[in-house]
């Protein structure tokens, strides 16, 4: 085994098995053991009369120019950028952002503007109030503007300013035209329900906790496709070393057939021999075929998870990988593992959000069992202008005149003008009001409300119970993962020796051959026995790099091995 591993020796004989070392040159396993060059004269003979062996698909792709190498790294940073799944749960992040925005739009503010007109025109029915021409007639506008801004301690804040102009022919009127004009500004603040929780608030909060769940969603779909990059690259690898086995298979079932058939010749043998050569030919040609299959599936099984572009490269070229399953022992504490996994599986953190969700349900309805109590406070002025009217008189109808028969003037000097003057007396005329305000409404009873609390503990009970049933089975899983990842690594251990006995029968097989003891066929079958140990051992590495990656899948920690960052935002350049 040491020659075998560690330096060249084994030289394959046979024009076929040259092939084979170029498909294994390929892969470059460390663990393929190589012929001494000795045998290569006498096993070049061995080929002679028999028809040339097929390319394999990496043979082909060398020889087109479409071979694709890469590692497992660069091929798991394609994923990440690239993957559908990865952009698909990438856009619910974008939605669940959007309704977060859509949540605060209940604190947005608003201002609103009225602009109305009107006429009225009526007759005379009172001497108190006659209008000049026997019928009263008015006419006025108003526009006002409104502001109003929710608060998040529940209040509301609303603003307002009003203003008008009227005209008309009353005797009654002091101006005319008239202006008027009030500002005002209120704030409610509720004081029990409502106070620490409302239902903007509460959407708020139940929005947040979508983005965690969706976060954690999209981290479990990076972890999967992670996990399926590696579970594909190395099936793969071991696919293109198993249609090498295949393909020597398939060489010495040529020669058992040729020399069968000489055999058959000089009479040996009965023709049964050659017929049984030729149907195990026949189940060996097969198994080739099916060998190559495996290659493409393992090919497209891995496209499918690296790019969803159909014209990118790696749909067109051969995947041709270049990495290899060396061991590297890989040791955990079992309780260590076990608390990873329950602080980062995605199961937990749903159970924490779910338990997170049911207690804001549930403080929401209680605060709706509360009794209302609002305070409102309000301030606001008022102003009115115009230019002095006549009073007249209704017997004579002419003006109410004073001792220095001059009109009589009813208001004050300051109130008289425009509409600038009127927004001018809002804050001088002293005409200012204000209210302060309780309201209580006390429910006597809320039964709904009651049986809507009563089934939210109950299912904070269960969602307690799942939680425990899931952290046993999380504990169960860690233990598996562990158990399997040793007993993989004996395995290792196990094929390990098998290849180093296998050389030592190749080796004592060619000794044999040389002294004249043996035939070729008996060397060129231990080479393949050699091989299809060699495999063994590859699956071996192969088994516990996947126990190393189950693990990490378990414990949840696959990410910190690979860039996730790259995956983040991959849906916004597609």
């Amino acid at each position: 085994m040491k020659a075998c591993l560690t330096v060249p020796r084994c030289v394959l004989v046979s024009a076929g098995i040259l092939g084979l070392v170029l498909a294994s040159t390929i892969i470059s396993l460390p663990v393929i053991a190589q012929e001494k060059a000795a045998g290569a004269s006498s096993a070049q003979s061995s080929r002679e009369g028999l028809p040339p062996l097929p390319l394999s698909p990496i043979e082909k792709a060398d020889r087109d120019g479409t071979a694709l190498r890469i590692s497992l790294k660069e091929l798991t940073k394609i994923a990440l950028r690239e993957n559908i799944d990865i952009a698909i749960q990438d856009t619910n992040e974008e939605q669940n952002q959007l309704q977060l925005i859509q949540a605060y739009a209940a604190y947005d503010p608003s201002l609103s503007a009225n602009l109305s007109y009107n006429s009225r025109k009526s007759l005379n029915t009172s001497a108190f109030d006659m209008g000049i021409g026997g019928d009263n007639t008015s006419k006025s506008a108003q526009w006002s503007t409104s502001f109003s801004q929710p608060v998040k301690t529940g209040g509301t804040f609303s603003a307002s300013w009003n203003n008008g102009r009227s005209d008309t022919n009353s005797n009654m009127s002091l101006f005319n035209p008239s202006y008027s004009s009030s500002m005002s500004f209120q704030f409610q603040q509720p004081l029990l329900r409502n106070r620490k929780i409302d239902s903007n608030r509460n959407q708020i909060k139940l929005t947040k906790l979508d983005m965690k769940t969706s976060d954690s969603s999209f981290k479990q779909s990076v972890t999967n496709v992670i996990s399926n990059i590696h579970t594909n690259y190395w099936d793969l690898v071991l696919a293109i070393r198993n249609y090498e086995i295949a393909r020597n298979s398939l060489t010495l079932g040529q020669i058992n057939l040729r020399d069968n058939k000489k055999r058959l010749d000089v009479g040996t043998i009965a023709p049964i021999n050659v017929i049984q050569a030729e149907s195990q030919l026949a189940s060996r040609e097969l198994a080739l075929e099916q060998a190559e299959e495996r290659i493409l599936s393992a090919e497209n099984a891995i496209r499918k998870l690296v790019s969803s572009d159909r014209h990118s490269d790696i749909w067109k070229k051969v995947i041709v990988p270049t990495d290899l399953p060396d061991f590297q022992e890989y040791k955990v504490d079992e309780e260590f593992a076990i608390e990873t996994a329950l602080r980062n599986r995605p199961e937990m953190e749903q159970h924490r959000i779910a338990l997170e969700r049911q207690e804001l349900q549930l403080n929401m309805l209680k605060n709706n069992r509360k009794w209302q109590v609002n305070l409102t406070g309000q301030f606001g002025s008022s102003g009115a202008a115009g230019p002095q009217s006549c009073q007249r008189n209704q017997f004579t109808g002419g003006c109410n005149l004073g001792p220095d028969d001059k009109p009589i003037l009813t208001i004050k000097p300051s109130m008289v003008g425009g509409f600038g003057t009127v927004n001018k007396t809002l804050f001088t005329e002293g005409a200012l009001n204000w209210q302060v305000s309780f309201n209580v409404n006390v429910p006597l009873r809320n039964r709904s409300i009651d049986a809507q609390i009563a089934n939210q503990n109950i299912t904070r009970r269960r969602e307690l119970m799942n939680v425990r049933k899931d952290e046993q089975n999380i504990q169960a899983e860690i233990k598996d993962a562990i158990q399997t990842l040793e007993s993989n690594r004996r395995q290792i251990e196990v094929a390990k020796v098998s290849v180093g006995l296998n050389e030592a029968q190749l080796d004592a097989e060619q000794k044999r051959y040389e002294a004249g003891l043996s035939e070729n066929y008996r060397v060129l079958e231990q080479q393949n026995n050699l091989a299809q140990q060699e495999v063994s051992y590859l699956q071996a590495l192969i088994n516990y790099k996947r126990a190393i990656i189950a693990l990490q899948r378990s414990m949840y920690t696959l990410l910190e091995a690979n860039d996730f960052e790259i995956a983040k935002g991959s849906s916004k350049d597609k």
